[in-house]
């Protein structure tokens, strides 16, 4: 499974909760009230612990968390540079 269809996922089961949301890769999650601060914390630590990679404090912004698409290229970048 790659990176973005195992966000979606997560938002769906633990974010939505399993509401019957249309999702996307390209949705600004922030914009559309389905991602809150709090939203972003958890997927902070979901992609820490899935994916391996520190988000350090300094990279937790709009820019890195508008859409799965942006987290995905997040997370590759940060891969990349490890």
């Amino acid at each position: 499974m790659d990176h973005g269809t195992r966000l979606l996922d997560f938002i769906r089961q633990e974010i939505l909760h399993g509401r019957a949301v249309p999702l996307d890769e390209e949705l600004d999650l922030l914009n559309a009230g389905i991602v809150d601060s709090l939203g972003i914390l958890r997927l902070v630590s979901f992609i820490e612990e899935q994916f391996g990679v520190q988000v350090p404090d300094e990279d937790v912004v709009f820019e890195n968390f508008q859409s799965v698409r942006a987290m995905t290229a997040y997370i590759t970048q940060r891969k990349a540079a490890a």
